[in-house]
């Protein structure tokens, strides 16, 4: 009866352990899915700051200049479409990085410790608002896009008066503070998440990989007054 009994806790804390496996698997599988997603962070850093440059250029030129704005203006509005481009393959990495993750957190009701489980519920938490964070973020930017390529075609208006470019650049710069808002969450809960997972990996016992972390965001740009 006594061997029985080891038998059956030697087999439960191997099922604990392949348990505890395959979600590390999983979840470090999320993380190199994730890889595209941060790929995208700096090229849309640099064309967020080119852009930024375009603009004090247009303004530093004066209304009167239209040649020269109207080039300037076209090269903002093809930034504007790599923006949409590098944001829409962020936004798919990051989904497919989340359907991996889910592979993971399916399997939590089969672990039998109980502080293994209680750290990978923190975890789902923290993955769970880190997405929410983003969804909103994204609908924030995708609104500043249209606001920004609004913004270049109206300097390619002769008739544009300086009243309606300010109301303009206000409506942009609140939706960018939106951004910052949405993104300053998203990168919260991205750090409590690979909190949470590291403490997961610790409890069961296994390997800690520091560099294989989800990915932060860099703050965009806001926009210059129109003055």
């Amino acid at each position: 009866m006594f061997f029985l009994m080891g038998l059956v806790l030697l087999l439960l804390s191997a099922c604990q352990e392949n348990t505890a496996e395959e979600m590390h698997s999983h979840l470090e599988e999320a993380v190199e899915t994730e890889e595209v997603f941060e790929q995208q962070q700096q090229p849309l850093l640099e064309a967020e700051q080119r852009e930024q440059e375009i603009y004090e250029e247009i303004i530093d030129l004066g209304l009167d200049e239209m040649d020269e704005i109207e080039a300037l203006a076209e090269e903002a509005l093809e930034l504007v479409d790599e923006r949409q481009e590098r944001l829409e393959t962020e936004r798919e990495s990051l989904h497919a990085s989340y359907e991996e993750y889910e592979k993971a957190i399916e399997l939590k009701d089969d672990l039998e410790d109980e502080e293994a489980y209680a750290e990978a519920e923190t975890m789902e938490e923290a993955m769970e608002a880190r997405v929410a964070a983003y969804e909103e973020m994204y609908g924030h930017y995708e609104e500043a896009l249209e606001l920004d390529s609004e913004l270049y075609e109206m300097f390619q208006n002769e008739d544009l008066t300086i009243e309606t470019l300010s109301d303009h650049i206000e409506e942009i710069n609140e939706v960018y503070r939106s951004i910052i808002d949405a993104k300053d969450d998203f990168n919260t809960y991205t750090d409590e998440y690979n909190e949470a997972k590291n403490q997961f990996y610790e409890t069961s016992g296994l390997e800690v990989t520091q560099d294989a972390a989800e990915t932060e965001v860099e703050e965009p740009n806001e926009e210059e007054d129109s003055e």
